[in-house]
């Protein structure tokens, strides 16, 4: 009579694949345009990166062409990308091509959540109420 191997036994003998989504990660603390390290973007002047707050990718400030007061203010708060990205009072991402960016923080709105609503993108610079300064 024949015996079927212990199942601890075969398993022993597989070797678990990473999912193909976790083979082609980059490293934590990789930059995800350039792909220079945490401190350094290849014109080798120090920079320290942003995470998303959601999916962890990184970015130097510079490679997200963020400059001046938005690329401090984007450290200031938990900070989504592109992707990930959600209205900052209605809490969602649906709808997305009625979200406005703000130039100040890169908060997004939806047009539809503001108060009051706004019904077409502005042209040029936008800065949200969180980031307007009052007299």
């Amino acid at each position: 009579m024949e015996t079927e191997p212990e199942p601890a036994a075969t398993e022993a003998v597989k070797k678990e694949e990473p999912p193909a989504e976790e083979a082609t990660k980059k490293p934590p603390g990789v930059c995800d345009f350039c792909v220079g390290d945490t401190t350094a973007d290849p014109k080798k002047k120090e920079e320290a990166m942003i995470s998303c707050i959601d999916c962890n990718r990184s970015a130097h400030p510079s490679c997200l062409q963020f400059e001046g007061s938005l690329a401090e203010n984007v450290k200031s708060y938990n900070w989504q990308c592109i992707e990930c990205k959600s209205c900052s009072i209605c809490g969602t991402s649906d709808n997305d091509d009625q979200l406005l960016f703000c130039d100040e923080c890169d908060r997004g709105f939806h047009m539809y959540c503001l108060t009051p609503r706004i019904d077409r993108p502005p042209e040029g610079r936008w800065v949200c109420h969180m980031c307007k300064k009052g007299p």
